[in-house]
Order: C-alpha cells, then sequence, then structure tokens
C-alpha cells in the first residue's frame, strides 16, 4: 500500500533536509525540518507539570530526566506509574526538544496518566556505544532509587523508544534482566533498530527511492553508534540475543513501508518463543517517520492510541 496522501502532501510542502558531512549543521538541519512539519502534521500536548533532574553516570557525562507528571498531579505527593522513555535520531540527533519526542510523550502522560520520564542522553559520535546505553540503565536505577520523592510506582515502569531509542529500550530491558533485575512490566518498541547487521531489513514494500537513500546510509548510522566492536553483541542487536525469556511483556510497532519492520517483527515472534507476552502491529501506509502524524493521520491516531492503552495497563492489579 502506498504512504498515506495526507503524509505525501504535507511533507511535499517541506523540503527534506539536505545532506552534509557536518554533524553540527546536521542537527541544526533536523532541528529545523522538525520544527517546520510539525505544526502541519503532529498534534500539540498538554501543558502539564514538568520536573527535571540530573542523572549522573559513572564515566558518562551528566544527563536530563524530564519528568512529564499528567494534569492536576502534584509531583513527588501521590504514587503513579512511570514510562522512561527513549528518543529516535539515529544515536546521532533528537533531545527533549524535539516536538515528534516532546508532544508525544505529554499526549501519553494524559491520557494513559503515567509519568513521562524522558531521557536526554549523549549522542554519536561524540559518545558511541555504550554510553547512551549505560546513561539510561543508570536513569532506570534512579527512577527505582528516588520512586518516593517523584511520586513514582517503582512497581509500575515500563519503558518506551522510538527508532534508536526502541534499540535503547530494548537492550535496557535485556541490561535489567541481566543485572539489576527492576521490576519493569512494560516495553513499548516503536520502529525500532534490533539488528545492527542489517541481518533482518525488510525492503519488500519500500519504494526504490527511498531504498536507494537509506541503504548505505544505515549501515553508516550504526557505525556511527558502535565504531568499534561488534554488531552482533545482544547490547547492541537485541535481536540477535541467544537468550529471551524473563523480559518484560512487549508491544512492537513497525511501519509497512519501513525496512526496520523486519528487526521488529523477527523481534516479536522471537519474543513469543521465549514465552514473553507480545503484540505486535504493523501499521500499513506508513513509514519511518509518520506514525506520529496524528494531525493528519489516521494510521497515526491509531498507533498513538495504542500506545496510550499500552501504558494504561501499568494500572491494572
Amino acid at each position: 500500500m502506498p504512504l498515506e496522501p495526507a503524509v505525501v502532501a504535507v511533507r511535499a510542502q517541506v523540503p527534506p533536509e539536505l545532506p552534509t558531512d557536518d554533524l553540527v549543521e546536521h542537527r541544526r538541519r533536523a532541528d529545523e525540518y522538525q520544527d517546520r512539519i510539525w505544526p502541519l502534521a503532529g498534534l500539540a500536548g498538554p501543558d502539564l507539570p514538568t520536573r527535571d533532574h540530573l542523572i549522573k553516570t559513572p564515566g558518562r557525562p551528566d544527563t536530563i530526566l524530564r519528568l512529564l507528571y499528567p494534569a492536576g498531579v502534584e509531583p513527588g505527593r501521590e504514587k503513579h506509574p512511570i514510562c522512561l522513555s527513549l528518543f529516535g535520531g539515529g544515536w546521532q540527533q533528537g533531545g527533549l526538544h524535539h516536538p515528534s519526542f516532546a508532544h508525544p510523550a505529554a499526549r501519553r502522560a494524559a491520557g494513559a496518566g503515567v509519568i513521562m520520564a524522558c531521557l536526554s542522553y549523549a549522542l554519536a559520535p561524540e559518545h558511541p556505544y555504550p554510553a547512551a546505553l549505560d546513561q539510561c540503565v543508570a536513569a532506570l536505577d534512579w527512577i527505582v532509587e528516588h520512586a518516593a520523592e517523584v511520586g513514582a510506582d517503582p512497581d509500575r515502569i515500563a519503558l518506551d523508544g522510538t527508532s534508536s531509542g526502541g534499540n535503547l529500550a530494548a537492550a535496557l530491558a535485556l541490561r535489567n534482566r541481566d543485572g539489576a533485575g527492576h521490576p519493569v512490566r512494560l516495553q513499548v518498541l516503536e520502529v525500532a533498530a534490533l539488528d545492527l547487521t542489517g541481518g533482518h531489513l525488510d525492503w519488500a514494500d519500500v519504494d526504490q527511492e527511498t531504498r536507494d537513500g537509506w541503504g548505505s546510509r544505515l549501515t553508516s548510522v550504526f557505525r556511527t553508534y558502535v565504531p568499534s566492536g561488534e554488531l552482533t553483541d545482544p547490547y547492541v542487536s537485541p535481536l540477535l540475543a541467544e537468550e529471551l525469556s524473563g523480559l518484560p511483556p512487549a508491544y512492537v510497532i513497525t511501519a509497512e513501508l519501513d525496512p526496520l519492520r523486519g528487526d521488529g517483527e523477527a523481534y516479536a515472534a522471537a519474543l513469543g518463543r521465549a514465552g514473553v507476552p507480545v503484540a505486535a502491529l504493523r501499521v500499513i501506509g506508513a513509514d519511518h517517520g509518520s506514525h506520529v502524524f496524528e494531525r493528519i493521520s489516521l494510521a497515526a491516531r491509531a498507533t498513538q492510541s495504542m500506545i496510550s492503552s499500552a501504558l494504561r495497563t501499568l494500572h491494572d492489579d
């Protein structure tokens, strides 16, 4: 099925980012593109109570954990489920300021009644693997340790991530299982990169123009994040982990017109074989970036509604 016409029409109004090898300029152009397309395609999130906390990670830069509270909640006075959320951007760009991350997070906090804990992890190539993942581990440890003072329920934790953030969320679930063993109830993986060797990419429904633009770029993005070491490391490529049992239940969202759908669907199948409860959704007529365009896309609205419904299960006994 072709990309939703409404998405095509809006993207035609906003020229795509021009490629550049200058990293600072690349990030500037990515921010500019987001700022231009979001008012046309995305929905603004509500104005919610917000608290920023500094997360220290040994041997890594300090980072910010931004807590978004449901409306009417006084931070620290009640216990609410909490979701550690990780932005996408190829490990090279993005952040708390990106509207495609900030606004959906606020809408999920309001719609699901959960605290969204958005982490501003360090970017590659300045900070390659495992810097960002180490910061994610530190953030999860911090949430559990400080749950009482920030109003979070340490027994009702979810992990969520998009694209590269989905990779980090899945890797964090593995690191947590193998390490601290915090009681994570749920992982939500959105258009996630889960096999950085490229062995599970699915190009079947991807048009040639997109394939030409993505093919070599994906290899470069993966190697920017992991410039040395094995791409088969399970904390780099969770899909290649030998043992997936004992992981939190998972919601895996893929897009029909995204080569990374192969990663997500293979991971969902592998989790199921390992006895992990899993639900997988392939969004028809969507590509890698369109699943947040709720203003114009019926598929995006359905996707975001399902994610909020999944997070609401954190309230279940």
